[in-house]
Formats: structure tokens, sequence, C-alpha cells
């Protein structure tokens, strides 16, 4: 075979699996970066539904590498408190390290001042005081009736190199499409 024939046919052949490594390349990509996580419960009602697919940013946080933004919402690994709850737990940072928490007369309060959580549910039960470490972050569900966050005490404040990555989509159902608040 001469080395012309040799050349067109390598050619030949990444244009016949052209498409076939771009979809690879992607699809190694994109696993890399996000994951998509099925929401189960209604710990976060009313900002997520039970049910719905999820598109999570893998993205790891550390007292180094910085603290999640406060507001956002975040999913943690499922091995983290198992005993709290079996799959994966998803919940929103109100508390960022050096905060100082409390929880009273169903509001809760950070650093002195009434906090509001977009979309949450009033009526945060009992009270709870407590300052957040350096490498912790306190979550708390949007439904306060939900004992899936940093209000339980087998979870507590949360290590931040436990946080599996951000909520940033919703892809299923259809009629719920769209960026997550």
């Amino acid at each position: 075979m001469s080395q012309k024939s040799k050349y067109q046919s390598e050619a030949s052949w990444r244009l016949r699996h052209r498409p076939y490594i771009v979809a690879a390349v992607l699809a190694f990509v994109l696993t890399m970066l996000v994951a998509p996580e099925v929401n189960e419960g209604d710990g976060m009602e009313p900002a997520l539904k039970g049910g719905q697919v999820l598109v999570v940013t893998k993205k790891s946080y550390s007292a180094n590498r910085g603290a999640p933004k406060l507001g956002q919402i975040v999913i943690l690994e499922k091995t983290l408190a198992p005993e709290v709850y079996g799959d994966n737990i998803i919940s929103r940072v109100v508390g960022l390290p050096g905060d100082e928490i409390e929880i009273k007369n169903g509001k809760v309060y950070r650093n002195g001042k009434e906090y509001i959580t977009e979309g949450g549910i009033s009526g945060a039960e009992g009270s709870l005081s407590v300052k957040v470490s350096k490498d912790d972050v306190f979550l708390l569900s949007d439904n306060r009736r939900s004992t899936m966050d940093s209000r339980n005490k087998k979870l507590g404040t949360v290590d931040m190199r436990e946080i599996k990555g951000n909520v940033k989509f919703i892809i299923w159902p259809l009629s719920d499409l769209g960026g997550v608040q």
C-alpha cells in the first residue's frame, strides 16, 4: 500500500467515524461537568417538586476553594447521612462559614437579621442556634416541615467538601423546563 493510499484510508476512516468520535468526546465532557438527578420527596417545595429531573453542575467547595453562594440550591452525596434520608439531599444554603444562624418563633435569622429564602415556606419548627465553622455551611429546605437539612442533629452543619454540585435546571417534566431559583 502506498503512502498516499494509507493517508487516504486514515482520512476516510476519520471522516466516517467523526460523528461517533464527537459524540463520545461530548458525552465524556458532559459527564465530567454535569449530571442528571431525580428529586425525590417534597423537601424543596415549592422551588422543586418530587419526581422532577434536575441538571446538577458538578462543583466542589472547601475553605480554600471558596464557599457556595448564599441562597444556592445544592445537592449532597447520599453517603453523607444515610440515616437522615436514603437518597441525595437537596437543600438551600442559608449559612456560610462564620455566620450565626438562629431559628426561633418560626423564623430564621442569619447574623441577627431575619432571613427569608426564595420560595421558602415559613414555619421553621423548634429553636436552634448555631455558629457555622470555617469549613461548613448551614442548609435549610424550602419546605420547613422537611427534616432533610442542617436542623437535623444527625446531619447538622455540612462540610463544604460533601457538596456534590449545584442544581441549575429542571429538564423533566417538560412543563417545568427551566432554570432553578
